[in-house]
């Protein structure tokens, strides 16, 4: 069955359960998400990207199902389950007996209202409220799968993923400001090799994470859930707890609440999730911010977005903050040839400059 026919009937309101009068979509690089008012479907597209191939029906199936069985972790009320989608008396149907054509992930919606970046557009966090968030994370990377790293091969590791943004970010060509890729990457490998000590002692600390953790993914509850992890790339989901909060305290501050980074720092600590330099959560809010301009450059190569304007803007946004906190890292380590910082057990980073300009 085509693809097209499997979309049309997930947008008509007559094809789901229950009294449904609408059904908005949203298309993604990889996936279609189909929103009733209590419940989102999600269809994965059938393509081939990297180490994800979803081409056929038994790939898509169990995609599906490792994406409920991981975000169950962070958001056990959200992911329902996995429904078929199947061919009965020659007509589509949701669920049942018939032929499968497709598998769909069921989730429970959520309130947009309730979701961190959306608050945040509104006002701060409460004490509270960050509380219960630091408290969830901290209990979460916790009772992670342990994944540890020799601490050379970690360092290894973050080399190569640098290497690997300057070579796609470069392929933008004029459209990415050359200059500031170039000195991003160069001070990023400063500190690595000024800080190696550092960093190489977070490889023994790696667990099986999230892998993505922005604000527009956090739900705050009650209960705070975490929702969307990386499930078609373990690689992706290996990651230092601080490298994953720094991600975190990266977007945050995008969205304007520089003072909240200093907070979600210190209550993190206090939750029983440990204290990092400041040096070192500069230097992953840097890698995180680059990370992120390479994906904002890959959707130039997309013929779904036609207009490449924003996701430029985005990247070379995402390449100053890269830039900003990379500076922020070194000078935290002091002049070179100075000892390197000490590991402490207050972690307030002398958080300075302007906010990224790009908003999602």
């Amino acid at each position: 069955m085509r693809t097209e026919d499997k979309v049309a009937f997930l947008r008509d309101p007559a094809s789901y359960p229950g009294r449904v009068r609408r059904v908005e979509v949203i298309e993604t690089h990889f996936a279609w998400v189909f929103l009733t008012e209590r419940h989102a479907y999600k269809m994965k597209k059938p393509i081939r990207q990297d180490v994800m191939d979803h081409r056929s029906l038994e790939a898509r199936e169990r995609g599906c199902r490792d994406e409920v069985r991981l975000n169950r972790r962070l958001a056990p009320r959200v992911y329902l389950g996995v429904v078929p989608l199947v061919r009965r008396n020659g007509r589509l149907a949701l669920g049942g007996k018939g032929d499968i054509t497709d598998w769909l992930v069921k989730m429970r919606r959520l309130p947009r209202h309730g979701m961190l970046d959306h608050i945040l557009q509104e006002r701060s966090l409460t004490d509270s409220e960050l509380r219960r968030l630091c408290r969830r994370l901290a209990r979460f990377f916790a009772e992670a799968q342990p994944e540890p790293w020799q601490p050379d091969a970690y360092v290894s590791r973050v080399q190569r993923q640098i290497s690997r943004n300057r070579r796609e970010l470069k392929r933008a060509g004029r459209r990415i400001r050359a200059r500031l890729v170039e000195g991003v990457i160069r001070k990023q490998r400063e500190f690595i090799v000024r800080a190696r000590a550092l960093l190489a002692a977070r490889g023994p600390r790696v667990v099986d994470g999230h892998g993505d953790l922005k604000a527009e993914h956090v739900f705050m509850g009650p209960p705070v859930s975490v929702i969307d992890c990386v499930e078609f790339d373990r690689n992706l989901r290996l990651l230092d707890p601080i490298e994953e909060l720094a991600f975190l305290a990266l977007e945050i501050e995008r969205l304007g609440h520089e003072p909240l980074v200093h907070a979600l720092m210190r209550t993190f600590r206090e939750a029983g999730g440990g204290g990092v330099s400041d040096a070192l959560l500069s230097f992953y809010m840097s890698h995180r911010a680059a990370t992120r301009a390479k994906l904002a450059v890959w959707h130039l190569w997309d013929p779904q977005f036609a207009d490449a304007r924003p996701w430029t803007e985005r990247a070379n946004s995402y390449l100053a903050d890269a830039d900003r906190y990379v500076r922020r890292a070194l000078a935290s380590l002091g002049e070179p040839g100075t000892r390197g910082p000490r590991a402490r057990r207050d972690t307030r980073p002398e958080l300075a400059g302007a906010v990224g300009t790009y908003r999602r």
